[in-house]
């Protein structure tokens, strides 16, 4: 069964990006923690390129935006 799941990129981008301020990391530091490549943050930051749902996944979960289940 498909689904068609509806997500606001880039508010969650923008959310992301603000947190990121937020906790005064800078998008090298941000990488580090979320264990990625800073021109992994720049694509997603900037909405382009090709970026995987891990690399995301560990972006928002570095910034406290992701929910773990147990």
């Amino acid at each position: 069964m498909e689904r068609n799941l509806p997500l606001d990129w880039p508010s969650l981008v923008n959310e992301a990006i603000q947190r990121r301020k937020q906790q005064r990391l800078t998008q090298k530091d941000l990488a580090i923690i979320a264990k990625v490549s800073k021109p992994t943050i720049v694509k997603f930051e900037k909405q382009g390129g090709n970026i995987t749902l891990n690399a995301v996944f560990a972006i928002l979960n570095a910034l406290g935006l992701v929910k773990k289940l147990d």
